[in-house]
């Protein structure tokens, strides 16, 4: 894992070179663009283990080179923005990333963002063919698709996990921690809205799709299924 290749895109050159002696700092191998054009074209020459997007450089910006890549590829994607409106881990989400980081982030957290990506993504050809039901949504865990009445309802990997993790055990209550580690997080997840804002959106594709509200936050604990 330590030799992983991760995309930064960025068009302030300090926060690249803040990026990559960071990740290099971790044994990673780290490859730059300034701005979505080149993101593109990096991105499919050099094929990236993990991509981190800046949300706000010129256009192309971060949301769409995020839907971009994400019609090509289901490669881990990390915003990162000066920005810290709640507003913008849903769009982000919303737009197919895995992951939100605000500007400034430490070293630290930084690599360890990007390495729990990567285990994630290893992990994912780990996959028990079977399918799970509930509440007339079906999920296969072979195709990981998610249907209503033979709907599809698109997911991003980490609303898989999630889902996954919930309809695998439809009545169990899981914490916030457990529902962290089943979608690839970090501990920052529970400082932040980012696991609650992951919950809504996966909901609301759900209950969009004409499905119940299965995904029931339970107060000071975690997340269960709802009949």
């Amino acid at each position: 894992m330590s030799r992983e290749l991760v995309e930064i895109v960025d068009d302030n050159v300090d926060v690249r070179l803040f990026v990559r002696t960071s990740l290099e700092d971790e044994g990673f191998r780290v490859v730059e663009a300034h701005d979505g054009e080149s993101a593109m074209e990096v991105f499919e020459s050099e094929k990236p283990s993990v991509v981190i997007l800046d949300l706000s450089m010129g256009q192309p910006d971060g949301f769409e080179v995020c839907r971009k890549i994400r019609m090509k590829s289901e490669v881990p994607i990390i915003m990162l923005t000066n920005r810290n409106e709640e507003v913008d881990e849903a769009m982000c989400l919303a737009a197919g990333a895995d992951d939100y980081i605000s500007k400034p982030v430490s070293a630290r957290i930084l690599g360890l963002r990007v390495a729990t990506q990567i285990r994630h993504k290893s992990g994912i050809s780990e996959v028990v063919g079977a399918v799970l039901t509930h509440s007339d949504l079906t999920l296969d865990t072979q195709s990981r698709q998610l249907t209503f009445h033979d709907k599809d309802i698109p997911l991003t990997r980490t609303e898989y996990e999630f889902l996954h993790l919930l309809m695998g055990s439809p009545k169990k209550i899981f914490t916030r921690k457990q529902v962290i580690e089943a979608i690839g997080g970090t501990a920052d997840f529970a400082n932040d809205h980012l696991l609650d804002t992951h919950a809504s959106r996966l909901r609301q594709k759900i209950v969009s799709a004409g499905g119940p509200r299965i995904v029931a936050a339970v107060r000071g604990v975690g997340y269960r299924l709802s009949s």
